[in-house]
């Protein structure tokens, strides 16, 4: 079992990526708001001193809040998973793409399995 990530400041795409996960069988996620730490610094005054200069380069609107889906499933539904993202969202190369990683799942309890 392993655990997906996709964390994206692209909010209007993830009812989409939702459904082509569905389709590609993954039978659940989470999803969760989160904040980024460029604009959690950029609007917190907590930032190091040359975080200042750098403060108007930030958008808020794009890099404000996102999103995190967070999906368990079976080792061999991964590369299925992550290419249903991919054909949504594109390529992760350009910058505020967001970013997507798996981790090993050691122990579960009260996650459907995947279908067949």
């Amino acid at each position: 079992m392993q655990l997906l990530y996709f964390i994206t400041n692209r909010t209007d795409r993830i009812p989409a990526v939702l459904a082509r996960l569905s389709e590609a069988g993954v039978n659940g996620a989470t999803v969760v708001n989160c904040e980024g730490m460029a604009h959690m610094l950029a609007t917190s005054g907590e930032a190091p001193a040359f975080f200042g200069s750098l403060r108007s380069l930030f958008n808020t609107e794009e890099t404000g809040e996102g999103k995190m889906v967070l999906a368990v499933m079976k080792d061999e539904m991964i590369l299925k998973a992550k290419e249903a993202i991919q054909a949504e969202c594109g390529s992760f190369d350009e910058p505020n793409t967001g970013v997507m990683f798996s981790v090993p799942v050691m122990h579960f309890e009260g996650v459907i399995k995947n279908r067949p």
